[in-house]
């Protein structure tokens, strides 16, 4: 018999909001550590530092990461056997052993790391000297970070594959209030350290809140050296997935490169960008990914290609009905918001400016970036990691070149950084969708065109509306308040976000008609 799978729907519904709670306080996170150190040096410092630890952890031990994805797709056919405890065990045994040495020899060679990726960093040698201490220093505290990456995305590998959603989502929240405490109880900013301690107090946090659910699902965990069956595909999966991830990782190393080259805060002001992208990302990717993943490698194992198309459609269409009004939203007050959420403290009105310049060119690339990550979960679960691994390659260089283009050659700062990053990601989806079609086919996106043209139809609207509407309220109640402005930014957003819903209503968009349907005042 086969097992019944949860509604999509249902799992989608509840892992975005756990996923949005995670990931509104990680915006207090990103608000409490704005407020205490703005886009100074000691702000660079930890962001720096963070790219080769706590950014490893997110993007390698993360939902859809390669120890999550690689996990998925080897226990999902052997949930029911009486190895999948055994095989698990494996997993994380060698996993760790790998990812410890690693850790050892980035706290080794943490001075060399820094001096290579951000060598031309300051404009005075006390700023150098401060910059590099700090960075070095927080580098190795939070080097650990790398070991625990591996066994969190192991155990949100298994927790997904048991359907169990709960901590998986919610357990990043662990980390935010980690480090909120530690800026509070240590209260001092002369120094970024206290947010490396939390980073990595927290990460441990969130890997000790997967531990119950592991033992829950009633695997028998025991550790044997001779290969099991299965791994070998864990590997196979594992380590293209690894290596793509990594050079995805290098393109993040090669903006922070020339991120040195701009100035004090330039890489902080796109951190904090990226997070704020990341806040409607984040949440409707994972949101979908959790569920999505082992019905695509059930329907690719199964040879079920039309199904496993129709699904990706639905699954994209969805996603992008969501995304497009919060990306014209965000695209229409990128500097209010900002004021909002980190005006105070030492964030002044030049980190405002630099964030939001940052973030008004990094808004379009999240429709893209939703299709390329959910594309590349179809070639996951045909347990293809090389042709990703090979569209990176092409990126990497493609990346560097186009930083250079708009940092060095036209320097546009930040902004620059940002409308490459958006490209980029272009660019990876057009690579991923034409290296599919031997495996697919046509995938059927035409059936798309006439929804899609109506989404975007209504989020011009909507981009209009919260603009021109946010600025005639600014110009009768110019009051620099933080109740008035959230309370502009509110009913902006609010009014035309109802009219981005209505005109996908009124077109007969299933998404739309789908979320009227359950909404509480329809039933």
């Amino acid at each position: 018999m086969t097992e019944r799978q949860p509604s999509l729907s249902k799992t989608f519904s509840l892992v975005a909001l756990l996923s949005v709670l995670s990931k509104v306080i990680g915006l207090a996170r990103d608000v409490v550590v704005a407020a205490a150190y703005g886009t100074s040096i000691l702000a660079d410092a930890y962001n720096y530092a963070y790219l080769f630890t706590g950014n490893i952890l997110i993007l390698f031990g993360g939902l859809g990461g390669p120890f999550h994805s690689a996990t998925v797709t080897t226990l999902a056919p052997k949930r029911s056997s009486p190895d999948a405890g055994a095989l698990v065990a494996q997993i994380s045994f060698f996993t760790g052993i790998a990812l410890a040495i690693v850790g050892i020899v980035i706290f080794c060679f943490s001075p060399q790391i820094m001096h290579v990726v951000a060598g031309n960093y300051g404009h005075g040698d006390a700023a150098r000297v401060k910059f590099f201490s700090e960075s070095i220093m927080q580098l190795r505290v939070m080097s650990p970070l790398i070991f625990i990456s591996g066994l969190i995305g192991i155990t949100y590998g298994v927790l997904n594959v048991y359907n169990l959603v709960f901590w998986p989502s919610l357990s990043p929240a662990i980390a935010s209030l980690a480090i909120i405490a530690a800026i509070l109880i240590c209260n001092n900013h002369e120094t970024s350290m206290p947010v490396a301690i939390g980073t990595l107090i927290g990460a441990f946090g969130q890997l000790f809140a997967q531990l119950p659910g592991m033992f829950a699902v009633g695997l028998k965990y025991r550790l044997q050296f001779k290969p099991i069956e299965g791994l070998s595909n864990y590997t196979k999966v594992l380590w293209p997935a690894i290596i793509s991830t990594s050079i995805g990782q290098l393109i993040i190393y090669v903006d922070s490169f020339f991120c040195s080259n701009i100035g004090e805060g330039a890489w902080t002001a796109i951190a904090n960008a990226n997070r704020l992208i990341q806040l409607p990302l984040g949440v409707l990717i994972t949101a979908m990914l959790v569920p999505i993943l082992p019905r695509f490698t059930e329907m690719a194992t199964s040879n079920r290609s039309e199904e496993l198309k129709s699904e990706f459609r639905r699954a994209l269409s969805f996603l992008w009905f969501l995304a497009l009004p919060l990306s014209a939203i965000l695209f229409a007050l990128p500097e209010p918001i900002i004021r909002l959420l980190f005006q105070r403290g030492a964030f002044n009105t030049q980190s405002t400016y630099l964030v939001s310049t940052a973030l008004i060119y990094l808004v379009p690339s999240i429709i893209f970036y939703m299709a390329r990550d959910l594309i590349t979960r179809v070639y996951f679960a045909f347990h293809d990691s090389k042709t990703p691994f090979y569209v990176a390659m092409a990126a990497i260089f493609t990346k560097a070149f186009l930083d250079w283009l708009f940092v060095i050659a036209i320097p546009l700062g930040v902004a620059g950084i940002s409308l490459a990053t958006s490209l980029i990601t272009v660019f990876n989806l057009v690579l991923l969708a034409y290296f599919l079609r031997p495996k697919l086919g046509l995938m059927g996106f035409t059936k798309m065109l006439k929804p899609v043209f109506v989404m975007i139809f209504a989020a011009v609207i909507t981009y209009l509306l919260a603009k021109y509407g946010f600025a005639i309220m600014q110009h009768y109640l110019a009051s620099m308040s933080i109740i008035f402005l959230a309370s502009k930014i509110f009913v902006a957003a609010t009014i035309s976000g109802i009219i981005y819903f209505a005109i996908t209503y009124l077109f007969n968009i299933d998404e739309a008609k789908l979320l009227w349907q359950r909404l509480p005042l329809t039933k």
